[in-house]
């Protein structure tokens, strides 16, 4: 792996910081489908999740504090077992890979969670009921975990299950932030443990700690305005190009 320049690496914690403050906020997610399969074109992708990585903890503070409490106890007592375990099993099958075939893995994660929610706001696919069963939100965490641990895209699986549950707006944003926001501790351990993760891009994470408030301040303030169907065609498409730029590379 070619260990990128100074320069590199700082233009792409600001870029990545003002994605991650304004996703986190506006539409509760997308980081797997967009900024990961993005960044990992220009960068190597282990960088990438370890950036990435931190400034999520950074930014977990923010959105809890906007959506405090509003989440479904539930679910989080449902959803989090499995989520811990499959970070877990993820950030092991991480371990081994070298750069082309993560950067091929995030991909194709990237590919199949943009393809599930285009069906998903197509109406062709719906998850969850207003009852689900235990072990459908086992399962469902279980592959969340994993798909956070690959490619920081935990939200691809919860956000529609979530959704599906019948759940208010901000009970779904509070919740997934809720499970995310312990989970993203689990997966800076696993990260630091299996070398993705070092102090020079912690510090450079921490560095552009206020270009992520900034950016959480404007996807809180313009959540009302976003026009979401527009706006989760515009996040589909570009991740559907960036996925399949990484898988083809």
């Amino acid at each position: 792996m070619t260990e990128p320049s100074l320069v590199a690496l700082a233009s792409a914690a600001g870029i990545a910081a003002l994605v991650v403050g304004f996703l986190k906020t506006s539409v509760g997610g997308g980081i797997g489908l967009v900024l990961t399969p993005v960044l990992s074109l220009f960068l190597p992708a282990q960088v990438v999740l370890g950036l990435t990585a931190v400034q999520l903890n950074v930014s977990d503070p923010i959105t809890l504090r906007y959506y405090w409490r509003q989440w479904e106890e539930r679910q989080l007592r449902l959803l989090l077992p499995t989520l811990l375990l499959g970070i877990l099993l993820g950030g092991w099958g991480l371990s081994g890979l070298s750069d082309a075939t993560l950067k091929r893995t995030i991909g194709l994660v990237a590919f199949v969670g943009a393809l599930v929610q285009l069906a998903i706001l197509q109406g062709w696919l719906r998850l969850g009921g207003g009852h689900a069963h235990r072990s459908v939100a086992g399962v469902l965490g279980l592959l969340a975990g994993g798909a956070s641990a690959v490619a920081h895209a935990g939200g691809i699986v919860l956000g529609p299950y979530l959704v599906g549950l019948g759940l208010s707006n901000a009970a779904v944003v509070a919740t997934t932030s809720a499970l995310v926001a312990v989970s993203n501790v689990l997966k800076l351990v696993t990260y630091w443990g299996i070398g993705f993760l070092g102090w020079r891009l912690v510090w450079l994470s921490l560095l552009s700690t206020p270009v992520i408030y900034l950016g959480a301040w404007l996807g809180y303030r313009l959540n009302r305005w976003i026009p979401r169907t527009w706006f989760a065609l515009t996040l589909i498409g570009i991740a559907l190009l960036g996925s399949l730029r990484l898988l083809f590379a």
